[in-house]
Formats: C-alpha cells, structure tokens, sequence
C-alpha cells in the first residue's frame, strides 16, 4: 500500500472521529436556539463534575406545577465553566437563583440550555452567581 493511501485512509478515520464527537456534544435540535425563557427556582443539585457539570432547580412550569429543571451548559467541562468563575461551591443547596435559557423542544422534557460567556444565573439579592472569568 502506498504512503498517499496511508495517510487518506488515517485522515477519513480522523475526519469519522471527530464528526462522532462533535455530534455527541451539539446541542442542535435538543432545545429552541431561537427562544429564551427566564427561570426561578431553588437549586437542588449541582456536580460540578467531567465530563459534564449539571445543575437541577426546582421551578414551577408555564401551568404553576413545581417541577424539576435540568440545566445544561451545552457539553461544557468543568475547565470551561472554571474559566468563567465557577466551582464546585458556586451554588448552594436550597438557594434561589433566576436563569435565561433556551429551553427544551420535547414537551413533558423540563431543560433549559445556558450558553455562551456572560449569561449567569443570579442569586435572589440580584448578584451575580459567578463573577468576571473569561469566556469559554
């Protein structure tokens, strides 16, 4: 086999591989990217954990029923979210924070996709959660 067949086969296996892991991490079709929602809630759990840090608060939905939220930093690792201020004690168990995020497509799906450097939650004395940091 030639050394030019070589290197085409390494690069299409190259290409197949990252096209797998952007695809696990594209948040495309899962929520509504042309939609924002604000949400207020009690925080009732935070991982600040690889590969994905999650985040659920407890919030009532556009029917007054209180309901369980995931909220995603869109595929971000722990470094990413280091970068723009958070740690593993950025949010305590029981406090109010208020959110905007892209929420869910599914119906019954309770989620909410917080994207992009500067969009925070805040605390309810209107603090910001994290403050400064850089922008992933």
């Amino acid at each position: 086999m030639s050394l030019t067949k070589k290197i085409l086969i390494i690069l299409a296996g190259f290409s197949i591989l990252v096209t797998q892991v952007y695809g696990h991490h594209s948040t495309r079709g899962i929520y509504h990217d042309d939609q924002t929602m604000e949400l207020k809630g009690i925080v009732k759990e935070w991982a600040f954990v690889n590969p994905h840090p999650y985040l659920t608060i407890s919030a009532t939905d556009e029917n007054g029923i209180l309901r369980d939220w995931d909220v995603s930093y869109g595929g971000a690792a722990v470094v990413h979210l280091q970068r723009q201020g958070y740690t593993s004690d950025t949010f305590k168990l029981g406090e109010i924070i208020t959110l905007h995020g892209s929420p869910a497509r599914k119906v019954g799906v309770y989620g909410v996709l917080m994207e992009g450097g500067g969009n925070h939650p805040i605390r309810e004395d209107g603090s910001p959660v994290v403050q400064g940091g850089s922008q992933f």
